[in-house]
């Protein structure tokens, strides 16, 4: 009887995965033609970020850059970058009037990037935003070595960071000005990343202490960075080739993060040291619950996750406001949702490479700290700045996903991430437009929030600032009726109606602010104003003293002062106030022109042509302009 012989199938043997080395890295996994170098990938990037942003170069300054920018005299001086290591950032309005003043954000090489453009470019603003695209695009071309240091992966890098460079959830982050913290902390927390990552492969402890100091520059920039060592702690649990157990892991990814923590710790007592506390709760928060704050956790989360995956039509403001009722559609659904996502993740985690779930923790950590919803006003919970960190985690994964259905389908995964990308980059070039002008920007917020008193009134200073008193009169009117106790609006209807010639109404509009809040200086100021252009001097004089009474310091105040001296005859009193006014402010370009005219009068026509100049060279307005070069014509004979 014969026998078969068996066959004995012997396993190969198995290999130790390695972590990725420069020569693993140079060899990506799909075939992205020999064309596509390292040089040439950089320039697609930088490519695609000009590309994008392109127009938001001719962009105005809007919302906080008025403020901050504008109306911020720190900036005149390079000294600036040493006082803000020892000041917040909006320190320059503490001690005044200014009632809305922002909460004491730690921010110092933020505030030394404002000084930096500033005495570069001083208020001409596409350098700005140019400044604001090329931190973006350094950026852009970092997430590149990022993602090909963590996948060893050359497609994936180019896929995932150009698909972060046209993201539309930076729109906000890049074509305003103010929006720069999320990017420029970026141009920090991505090399620390990337050097840890060094250090591990390569031992060599030169990397660690880079990240370390990397590490601190980004927390100068914006707080956010700081969750960084949660990422690089999964970076670690998910490393290939680790054979310990858990216990003995955790350990040892403690003891090696302990620098970081330390570098944390160094940041917080500065922090403390400059603002008195870490952090901060917002005076609206006084009055809602901490149950409602809870409630709105999976609502504000699962708009975040919406706005990566589907970032079209964003908005500054997005009416949002607490959930108190467990019964609220906005918290069942959003909570359903996420319980499904958590179930699933948990279900297939086995399916889930090494890389996925680092991308996942790329997404969730930084965004861990914007979900403490005590420090934001009701109306700002959801801002899609917040996006700009965790959206490389949203790219990598993006990224990771393409290459495996090219790999299946190249022609299908090529189409996709074709169109993903052309939908994102045509998505943020309508977003700058949204961020071109204060306009815009609210009229899109008043889509979302049409309710609210804010959304009209800032709309309406808006169209004041353009002059477009009929467009001014009727956002206010609205604000007003939404909001009657708001003496800023009224304040702000009564140069609505004087700028259509209504002088007497205005007249009467601030002294019903100033029923409201007798303390609201800019009403008093307008009204001296008002009384000034009726000759009504005395009137003029006595609310300029009040003014003077609550802020010395007030500008604009003296201003109207100086003016009323110089109607009255006293013109080197005038000519005083005004030279005070501008060394303080030498962008004011009415004072320069008022104290032209003070010169003038008193024969110093020299002094009196080169203040016109000066005037000249800020003003904007044609009209006022053709005025200013009659004058000088009138000198100069």
């Amino acid at each position: 009887m014969k026998t078969k012989n068996k066959k004995k199938f012997q396993k190969p043997p198995e290999r130790k995965a390695e972590p990725a080395s420069e020569s693993a890295i140079d060899k990506p996994s799909l075939k992205i033609g020999s064309f596509l170098t390292e040089r040439r990938v950089l320039f697609l990037i930088i490519a695609a970020s000009a590309l994008v942003y392109a127009n938001s170069l001719s962009g105005s300054f809007v919302f906080d850059d008025t403020k901050q920018i504008v109306g911020n005299p720190e900036l005149h001086s390079w000294s600036n970058i040493i006082h803000a290591l020892s000041h917040d950032v909006w320190s320059f309005q503490r001690g005044t009037l200014t009632t809305d003043i922002p909460p004491p954000y730690y921010r110092p090489l933020f505030t030394a990037y404002l000084t930096f453009n500033y005495q570069l470019f001083g208020l001409w603003e596409p350098g700005w935003h140019l400044m604001n695209l090329l931190v973006h695009t350094i950026a852009s071309a970092l997430v590149y070595f990022l993602l090909k240091r963590l996948s060893g992966d050359l497609a994936i890098a180019l896929l995932g960071a150009l698909l972060f460079a046209v993201h539309p959830a930076h729109v906000e982050s890049v074509s305003w000005i103010s929006g720069i913290p999320d990017p420029l902390a970026a141009l920090f927390y991505i090399p620390c990343f990337i050097w840890y990552v060094r250090y591990r492969e390569d031992r060599d402890v030169k990397w660690l202490a880079l990240s370390l100091i990397a590490y601190g520059l980004a927390a100068l920039c914006k707080e956010t960075p700081l969750a960084l060592p949660l990422v690089l702690a999964v970076w670690e649990l998910t490393r290939a080739g680790v054979r310990q157990d858990w216990g003995t892991r955790f350990k040892d990814i403690a003891t090696r993060l302990i620098p970081y923590a330390a570098v944390g710790v160094a940041y917080l007592v500065l922090r403390f040291s400059v603002l008195g506390r870490i952090s901060w709760k917002h005076p609206f928060m006084a009055r809602v619950p901490d149950s409602a704050i809870w409630m709105t956790l999976p609502y504000v989360f699962l708009n975040y996750l919406k706005h990566l995956v589907a970032p079209f039509y964003l908005s500054l403001i997005y009416g949002t406001s607490f959930i108190t009722d467990v019964s609220d559609v906005r918290f069942l659904l959003p909570l359903a949702v996420l319980v499904a996502l958590s179930i699933g993740l948990w279900k297939y985690r086995k399916f889930l490479s090494r890389e996925v779930w680092l991308a996942i923790a790329m997404i969730l950590v930084p965004l861990l700290p914007v979900l403490n919803l005590r420090v934001f006003h009701y109306e700002y919970i959801i801002q899609d700045r917040y996006l700009y960190l965790p959206s490389m985690g949203f790219c990598y994964l993006v990224a990771i996903a393409v290459t495996r259905l090219m790999r299946h389908q190249p022609k299908l995964g090529w189409v996709t991430y074709a169109g993903v990308v052309l939908a994102f980059g045509i998505s943020t070039a309508f977003q700058n437009r949204v961020w071109q002008g204060a306009v815009p920007l609210w009229e899109r917020a008043i889509y979302y929030s049409p309710n609210s008193w804010s959304t009209h009134y800032n709309l309406g200073l808006a169209h004041l600032g353009l002059k477009q008193y009929d467009q001014a009169r009727a956002e206010l009117i609205t604000a007003q009726r939404l909001n009657p106790q708001k003496a800023e609006v009224l304040n702000n209807l009564a140069l609505s109606q004087a700028g259509l010639g209504n002088i007497d109404d205005a007249i009467v509009t601030l002294k019903a602010a100033l029923a409201i809040d007798p303390r609201l200086f800019e009403a008093h100021n307008n009204l001296a104003a008002f009384l000034y252009d009726q000759k009504d001097f005395d009137g003029a004089k006595r609310e300029i003293l009040q003014v003077l009474q609550y802020d010395p310091r007030s500008n604009s105040a003296r201003f109207n002062l100086a003016r009323i001296m110089a109607a009255t005859g006293d013109q080197a009193a005038a000519i005083r106030e005004f030279e005070t006014i501008l060394a303080a402010q030498p962008d004011d370009g009415a004072a320069h022109y008022e104290l032209a005219l003070s010169y003038a009068a008193v024969g110093r026509k020299a002094e009196a042509a080169r203040e016109i100049r000066n005037a000249l060279t800020l003003e904007r307005d044609p009209e006022a302009s053709r005025k200013m070069q009659q004058k000088l014509a009138d000198l100069e004979q």
